[in-house]
């Protein structure tokens, strides 16, 4: 836990133990008198606490601090069941009530009926007791003799007053003899004590589930996977059959699809979309919570890609973090459905959890690409570079296929920086490096190789095809209207296996071609 906190620097130790303690069920009276501290100096702390995880009240606090993981969840009652009292019941009346109380005993381990008995063998509640095991007799009087007397209540629910009387006779004074309305106040508590048992059982699985989902996280480092991750238990969590993540491209204004379970290849290649007004993304960034839809067909421009996923409920949330857009958080079903409002508020606490990780795991990437990239043109650096074309050799030798390296050089470069100063000639190689990258395929890894020259590897591309792809460079750049003078570039090409089959021998041959363009005029591609 201690490694959690650090990371996510949320909460300082004094008040995750001060949470800690409202789990167990103290008051800030107890807490103070713990700490040394007035009730007050702990309300203080408190407000803080729910002020940082964005919650009102101590057990949403404790709920948050489970599903971030700053909290271990909650014990489970299974050894408290095991220490209680277990209740021998005999049942006479076996019609609708029998049969409520037989479903209710049913599934409580603290009651355990011995036998029942009714007139009439085909009454409701008969099927269930055989079901269960339990001995049936169409007389009660046969249980009431003194070796089979082994209960310590018995039921009656056949509204009969002779029965009754009757019952009261037989049995001695030390059995408890419940009537009808008994019965009912007794099933209402049975009931009432079960669906807490339920609920309890049921948070207590979806705090492991985030809480699991917050240790599967921690050493995620890839918003790919961060992001497959979270659609994954977010729709384990609400039992959907399909969910997206896309993340608010601050730069672009657009969003961009990081994740999506249960679509279709062809939903998933429009990855990237703009914001429109008064669409479903507008709407849902435009949320202070989660937005749900029951039916999409009977909102007014429901989304054509939905539709055509056959997509009828929508239940998405904003990613925030610290008052700023991350993304979208969505979960969908393809038939109309409802949530329970247990499922909004747990899917809303792991959009909190979800940008919280999203944050973090960007601002790796961030720090990654900082070190693999040249900070002026944004393009690979050379350490970089010759990583990934040693990574392509080694795949080419192993698939039998080519590669080609095309080193290209700004022609006259220190010239253009004597006469127009060097900031100007930072613009020409942003412009150079983007006309370069805009050529290139999304297979292609375009490098800056140092000072005015440029490289690009072409997986699986003969030298006639880099030939190509170097002319239409050349040619581009030729024509663009710098803001000073024209400027050109040479090119030199190499091709495994035919040019070299080790990195420096590429290297070697495309920088010896390159020079040779220089040598005969500039402005050309030597391959």
């Amino acid at each position: 836990m201690a490694r959690k906190k650090k990371e996510g620097g949320l909460l300082t130790s004094k008040e995750i133990e001060i949470l800690r303690w409202v789990q167990e069920g103290k008051t800030n009276e107890e807490i103070g008198m713990i700490l040394g501290k007035s009730r007050y100096t702990v309300k203080y702390h408190l407000k803080n606490i729910m002020k940082k995880l964005n919650v009102t009240n101590r057990a949403q606090a404790v709920s948050q601090a489970i599903g971030l993981g700053f909290l271990p969840p909650l014990p489970s009652d299974e050894e408290g069941f095991k220490e209680e009292i277990v209740f021998r019941v005999g049942i006479v009346g076996c019609g609708k009530g029998g049969e409520a109380i037989l479903n209710l005993f049913r599934e409580n381990p603290s009651v355990k009926v011995m036998w029942v008995a009714d007139r009439d063998p085909s009454a409701p509640g008969v099927a269930i007791a055989k079901k269960m095991n339990i001995p049936f007799s169409e007389d009660y009087r046969t249980f009431l003799t003194q070796d089979k007397l082994d209960v310590d209540v018995v039921i009656n629910l056949t509204g009969s007053v002779e029965i009754a009387e009757d019952l009261r006779k037989r049995i001695p004074p030390t059995i408890e003899l419940m009537g009808g309305l008994s019965a009912k106040i007794m099933w209402q508590l049975f009931e009432e004590r079960r669906r807490r048992v339920e609920e309890r059982e049921r948070v207590l699985k979806e705090h492991e589930a985030l809480y699991h989902l917050g240790l599967v996280i921690e050493s995620i480092d890839s918003l790919k996977d961060a992001g497959y991750a979270i659609v994954d238990y977010a729709t384990k969590l609400t039992n959907t059959p399909a969910g997206t993540l896309a993340l608010f491209d601050e730069k672009k204004e657009d969003m961009v699809l990081v994740a999506a379970k249960g679509f279709s290849a062809e939903f998933k290649k429009h990855d990237r979309w703009e914001i429109r007004k008064g669409g479903l993304t507008s709407t849902i960034l435009n949320q202070n919570g989660p937005l749900y839809i029951a039916d999409i067909r009977e909102t007014k421009n429901p989304n054509p890609l939905l539709l055509k996923e056959g997509v009828r409920t929508i239940l998405g949330a904003p990613l925030m973090v610290e008052g700023r857009i991350v993304g979208i958080l969505y979960v969908n079903d393809f038939k109309v459905r409802r949530f329970r409002a247990e499922d909004i508020s747990l899917f809303s606490l792991l959009t909190i959890y979800a940008g919280l990780t999203i944050e973090r795991v960007k601002k790796i990437e961030d720090i990654r690409l900082l070190s693999i990239t040249d900070g002026l043109t944004g393009l690979y650096n050379q350490r970089y570079f010759m990583e990934q074309l040693q990574k392509e050799l080694k795949r080419a030798q192993r698939h039998h296929h080519p590669v080609s390296i095309i080193m290209l050089d700004i022609d006259c470069f220190k010239n253009y920086n004597d006469e127009f100063g060097h900031l100007e000639g930072n613009r020409v190689l942003k412009v150079i490096a983007r006309l370069i990258k805009k050529n290139s395929r999304i297979t292609d890894t375009v490098g800056r190789f140092g000072g005015e020259e440029f490289c690009v590897i072409m997986p699986q591309i003969k030298k006639e095809g880099a030939m190509a792809f170097g002319r239409r460079v050349l040619k581009e750049i030729a024509s663009y209207p710098m803001p000073n003078r024209q400027v050109t570039v040479s090119a030199g090409i190499a091709t495994y296996p035919t040019d070299g089959k080790s990195l420096p021998a590429l290297i070697k041959k495309a920088d010896a071609r390159l020079y040779k363009a220089k040598r005969e005029g500039k402005n050309k591609i030597v391959g």
